[in-house]
């Protein structure tokens, strides 16, 4: 049974094991078109050791500067000095943690297969070695700011009905995964490809959010990715530069810290990739 109010899909919405949930999914959707087959693919692509699912971190351009400067990653909690002022969690974020029962020593990641992240939060997307995460690393099936908007705000958000919408990183990221493409998917058709599922997976500021109980170091980093846009921006201002058009300091100070950025991944043997929205060249092995 359900936990939370009638609209909200009880299948889904419950204290049940991921696996269970998963399970009874395609249970109910056996018969409709490439849905059983479509399972498994997505089951393949994610688990797939070289190209599977991964945690990142996106960041400003400032921030990464931060560290690699500083060989280390800092939450708000920890105060960073960004742009020299200490920046700080605000209000919301600090409500939200206090509901989850997240603290000082959480960071926050998101579970994805490919393309440049959450880039709300910054161009550079740090990708995160597997055995950086930890088996104590915990999920939440969704953005956790989404407890503070409706219909979740009004609830009365009881610890059953949390941790109905948490997972173990170790034992659950694979199974909540791929419940969260398959209902995005359209079974009528074909078999899916790994960009549509990474694409499903995260998409904007929709995404399974990580919570590591540990910080980490510039070797931790698996590779860095961005999307073509900030290189076509890149590119853009330095052609100006070229052509003897002044830049702002904004715009010089930006450049400045991108070329350093760049040597300074190189210095730590940490791989720099321009990605399109999936960043996989397969379908599936």
């Amino acid at each position: 049974m359900g936990l939370y109010p009638f609209g909200f899909d009880e299948n889904y919405f419950n204290a049940s094991p991921w696996s269970v949930r998963l399970a009874q999914w395609v249970a109910d959707n056996e018969g409709i078109g490439f849905a059983g087959g479509n399972a498994g693919v997505v089951r393949q692509v994610l688990e797939d050791d070289e190209n599977g699912l991964r945690t990142v971190v996106n960041i400003t351009a400032f921030s990464l500067y931060i560290v690699l400067r500083d060989n280390a990653y800092k939450n708000l909690y920890e105060r960073p000095a960004i742009g020299g002022v200490p920046r700080e969690p605000c209000e919301v974020r600090q409500r939200v943690d206090d509901a989850l029962g997240l603290g000082k020593q959480t960071y926050f990641g998101a579970a994805a297969l490919g393309g440049a992240g959450v880039r709300f939060y910054g161009e550079y997307c740090m990708v995160l070695k597997l055995n950086q995460v930890g088996q104590n690393a915990g999920l939440l099936d969704r953005d956790s700011f989404d407890i503070d908007l409706e219909p979740l705000k009004s609830l009365p958000l009881t610890k059953e009905r949390l941790d109905a919408l948490r997972g173990d990183w170790d034992t659950d990221r694979i199974d909540m995964a791929v419940l969260r493409v398959l209902p995005e998917l359209g079974h009528n058709l074909r078999l899916v490809t790994s960009g549509t599922i990474s694409d499903a997976l995260l998409r904007d500021q929709e995404f399974i959010e990580v919570h590591l109980d540990h910080s980490f170091e510039p070797r931790g980093i698996e590779e860095v990715r961005e999307s073509p846009d900030e290189t076509a921006i890149e590119m853009s201002l330095r052609a100006r530069q070229s052509r003897g058009i002044p830049l702002t300091q904004v715009e010089q100070d930006w450049l400045h810290r991108r070329t350093w950025i760049s040597k300074q991944l190189a210095v730590y043997g940490v791989r720099h990739r321009i990605v399109t929205l999936h960043g996989r060249g397969y379908q599936w092995k």
